[in-house]
């Protein structure tokens, strides 16, 4: 009788320490990454930032954080499990500091394209500067975007290279940043803003 218990004790502790080995295990597969999403919200933003939590390729949390908040944790200066090296993630991919330091005084009498802008791969005007808006200063008033409110099939096709299926998929991790470094290269904007023009005939 006693044997039998010993046995049942024995499988019992093997299953929890199977159990907890492989919690242990899946724990290490949670992923963090900065992400954007260019689908706009209930507050009007156009451009939304965000943490992704991927697990075994699939996203399975997102949380929605400051544009602030994004560029401090690419720069390493604030803490995160999505930059748990603390690394300057935009010096790594070689991204003008105007893109995400849009704030300082510099970049400000610059023309150069900011983060925000990022809406004009999906819009064909600023949504911030209707027909009758008179623009700021330096402001991107011309989206790239086909349509008034989505990209063309060929301009989607061309997104999808940086890690999305759809056009209101958060881009994140390096899809993200590669799709930073290529929106500053005019080259890849005009590229993008041409494959608009490519027609199919049956």
């Amino acid at each position: 009788m006693m044997r039998s218990y010993l046995v049942i004790i024995l499988i019992i502790t093997n299953l929890f320490s199977d159990y907890y080995s492989s919690e242990y295990e899946n724990s290490n597969s949670y992923k963090s990454h900065l992400a954007i999403s260019i689908n706009p919200n209930c507050n009007s933003h156009y451009v939304n930032y965000a943490i992704i939590t991927e697990l075994n390729g699939r996203v399975v949390k997102k949380r929605f954080i400051t544009g602030r908040e994004f560029i401090l944790i690419g720069m390493g200066k604030q803490p995160s499990q999505a930059n748990y090296s603390g690394e300057n993630i935009f010096k790594k991919y070689e991204i003008k500091e105007c893109l995400y330091k849009y704030d300082s005084i510099d970049c400000n009498k610059k023309p150069d394209l900011k983060l925000f802008d990022l809406w004009a791969l999906r819009y064909n005007r600023n949504p911030y500067c209707p027909i009758d808006c008179t623009p700021a200063e330096n402001m991107l008033v011309e989206g790239f975007g086909q349509h008034q409110f989505r990209p063309s099939w060929p301009q989607i096709q061309i997104l999808q290279k940086y890690g999305i299926t759809y056009i209101n998929d958060f881009f994140y991790g390096e899809n993200l940043f590669e799709l930073l470094a290529d929106f500053q290269n005019p080259d890849w904007r005009e590229k993008y803003l041409n494959c608009k023009r490519i027609k199919f005939f049956i």
